[in-house]
């Protein structure tokens, strides 16, 4: 493999595109690629088309991979099991550990490239023997709490051309080498196969499948129905919002029980928590994760709350933290930070089950 060779995932958006422009800058014989992951249609969708465009501009090869039978039958197959399961999912970090990376890393092989690139806002760095995923510069852009669960063979392949950048750095370099359109991209926002709400996507595929739940009760913690749920897929912990119920106080859904049909109603004291349990955690330095107080991470930029970690078996582990926090759904992930460095992360449970 040519070692200053990389395979750059192109998304046709503003950061992948100045990427690509900064990695042939520093010398890397750069090759992209454009996941098709999710839409129905004939006709390739626009942001392929422009990727391509990009591509040609940059005089850089470019390939197409067709992976939407592989997304279906992996993230959105995820996606709607969760929330039959009363859980509410996490598909951008799911995706990132079991479609981007791993077919990223596919078509390298396939095509003899050493590195692996994306415009993630994000650092590789080296300790020792062992390779972290690090907080990017820009602290509204930053992704790796998105990245926690990356193995070893990607890590120590990975290029982040953006970690060191923040946007508007980013989108001036863009303008600056001739491409106005690329700079003034909006970014994109939520999930990226549901536009907008996702209940009307979960409605939707349910019913086709015939899975949707029907209306159930809002109970409260002591078990008094207090009125009539649409259906539990359409509720997640810690929701206030949109709940169609009046009890002259502030009302939160504190747990979702699917068998029952049941959506449990509480007050805010109710969710707080200074435990979290985490299953099919990930560790990439065992010692020092164990052994230190670290930030722990639920939410993308809201929280950093200092915790220490306690395993309970291969499966599970204990986040004890230094003050109680608004729980968070299961379903969602808590990511460890030792300072800027990311040593690991995991997957919110309420329980454990024995398998």
């Amino acid at each position: 493999m040519n070692s200053k060779s990389v395979l750059l995932g192109m998304s046709g958006g503003t950061d992948s595109s100045v990427a690509a422009m900064l990695l042939k800058e520093q010398g890397y014989e750069v090759t992209g690629v454009t996941f098709r992951m999710f839409d129905n249609n004939d006709q390739e969708p626009k942001f392929i088309a422009e990727a391509k465009a990009l591509a040609e501009n940059l005089q850089i090869p470019h390939y197409v991979m067709d992976i939407r039978e592989a997304f279906e039958q992996t993230v959105i197959r995820y996606f709607e099991g969760e929330y039959l399961a009363g859980r509410t999912p996490h598909p951008c970090v799911y995706c990132n550990n079991h479609i981007k990376w791993e077919y990223l890393a596919q078509k390298a092989d396939e095509l003899g490239i050493n590195h692996l690139a994306t415009g993630h806002y994000a650092r590789v760095i080296q300790t020792k023997d062992k390779f972290f995923i690090s907080r990017g510069k820009d602290p509204d852009k930053e992704q790796s709490f998105f990245l926690w669960d990356l193995p070893q063979k990607y890590l120590e392949r990975i290029v982040f051309p953006l970690g060191k950048l923040n946007k508007t750095e980013v989108r001036d370099m863009a303008a600056d080498r001739g491409f106005k359109k690329v700079a003034g991209k909006k970014d994109s926002m939520g999930i990226c196969f549901v536009p907008g709400n996702y209940r009307p996507f979960l409605t939707q595929r349910l019913t086709n499948k015939q899975l949707l739940p029907g209306p159930g009760n809002f109970v409260s913690t002591t078990e008094e129905i207090i009125g009539r749920h649409k259906g539990y897929v359409y509720y997640t912990i810690g929701q206030r919002r949109g709940l169609g119920i009046y009890l002259n106080k502030a009302l939160y859904v504190t747990a979702i029980r699917p068998e029952a049909n049941e959506v449990v109603i509480g007050s805010r004291e109710d969710l707080m928590t200074d435990r979290i349990l985490l299953k099919d955690y990930h560790l990439v330095d065992l010692e020092v994760a164990l052994n230190n107080e670290l930030i722990t991470r639920i939410r993308y930029r809201k929280q950093a709350t200092p915790a220490t970690l306690h395993i309970l078996n291969q499966n599970y582990l204990e986040v004890r933290l230094s003050e109680s926090i608004v729980r968070e759904a299961a379903g969602q992930t808590a990511t460890f930070y030792l300072n800027d460095k990311v040593l690991g992360g995991g997957w919110i449970v309420d329980e454990i089950q024995e398998d």
